[in-house]
């Protein structure tokens, strides 16, 4: 079974991101005046001049990329390779090793050659988490069934702690306050269940209405429960008094593990920290983060399946996503880090484990 459903209409540009927050304005990137000939400089960086103009200075040039590639290799631990070609196929052989070795980190990064305002040449790195059209909603009630079973208090205990950790300090808005965006779809499928209701009595209508209230009652007593803050004191004293019998407690404490971990090294960060650091051409036809990640009351049943399916059409009709997203370039003017997007790599697969879980709960 499918444990998150994909909106598969979505329409991604594929481009360069062109504008982040907090820029006063967007590097230059340096192009290509035609393709070379040499089979190892066949990439789409080559070389650094444009077309028409002549190749830039070679002092000036070397200079600042060689400083800018200092603070990158020490910031990584890169390995330096000894270029014995002349200019501009030095800084072409350098750039094409450490994008190599940005490779081998598994994520998706993106190494660019920019310049300033000043002229100035450095290299930049553009980090993208690719959510990959999918809908984060972590479904509630089979939390909410597992903690009615006397026989799984332990693994109830966990999850509620796991679902603590996500609401309150990871972020992640819950269907049930009027903030979020599923409770604007639960209250149209309200409306729309009580107009149907009252014109033609149907079985499939009044399962719906079935589902609704429970998704309302059951929702709002989870979520009380979540208010509490001794779920996150008592984290990590429940993950260590737990011992699993079989698979499914086994897969529970991974899931606890995991969380845990990232509550003890990243405290305050939530899964919304760097989404919208791209800047897009306009407001309109964007899916913004808020709206693919969520707690839902569940993802089974006749009432998912058409919020599923409205929440799906209206991202058909978008353009573009909002992605967890870090830009960094590489001079002493800006605050680095090597973990740019490590938080977000760990936490959306995470997501993934519980939502499996909690779908194909015994």
């Amino acid at each position: 079974m499918q444990t998150i459903q994909t909106a598969r209409g979505i329409r991604r540009k594929h481009k360069p991101i062109t504008r982040l927050a907090g820029s006063k304005k967007e590097p230059q990137q340096l192009s290509s005046a035609r393709t070379p000939a040499d089979g190892f400089l066949r990439y789409s960086f080559l070389p650094l001049f444009e077309k028409g103009k002549k190749l830039p200075d070679q002092l000036q040039v070397e200079n600042d990329f060689f400083n800018s590639f200092a603070i990158l290799t020490r910031l990584y631990g890169f390995e330096t390779i000894d270029i014995n070609k002349s200019y501009p196929y030095n800084i072409l052989l350098v750039y094409a090793d450490i994008q190599k070795q940005l490779i081998k980190a598994g994520q998706d990064i993106q190494l660019k050659i920019i310049q300033d305002d000043d002229g100035t040449v450095k290299l930049a790195t553009n980090h993208i988490y690719n959510t990959s059209n999918t809908l984060y909603y972590i479904p509630v009630l089979p939390l909410f069934r597992l903690l009615q079973n006397r026989e799984q208090k332990q693994t109830a205990e966990v999850l509620l702690s796991v679902f603590a950790y996500l609401y309150h300090i990871a972020g992640i808005p819950y269907y049930r306050e009027d903030s979020s965006y599923l409770y604007y779809h639960y209250e149209c499928m309200e409306e729309w269940l009580l107009e149907d209701l009252q014109d033609e009595e149907s079985e499939s209508g009044n399962s719906m209405v079935s589902e609704l209230n429970k998704a309302v009652y059951y929702g709002d007593i989870v979520l009380r429960k979540l208010y509490n803050p001794y779920h996150l004191k008592a984290f990590e004293k429940r993950i260590g008094n737990y011992k699993p019998s079989n698979s499914f407690e086994k897969d529970c404490l991974s899931v606890g593990r995991q969380t845990l971990a990232l509550l003890r090294e990243y405290p305050s960060d939530t899964i919304f920290r760097n989404t919208s650091n791209r800047e897009f051409d306009s407001d309109e036809g964007i899916v913004r983060a808020e709206q693919y990640i969520s707690f839902i009351a569940d993802s089974d049943g006749l009432l998912y399946e058409n919020i599923a399916r409205v929440v799906n059409d209206e991202f058909n009709e978008y353009s573009e996503m909002e992605e967890p997203t870090v830009l960094q370039i590489y001079d002493t003017q800006n605050e680095l880090s090597n973990t740019a997007l490590d938080f977000e790599y760990r936490l959306f697969p995470l997501l993934n484990d519980l939502c499996t879980i909690l779908n194909n709960m015994p």
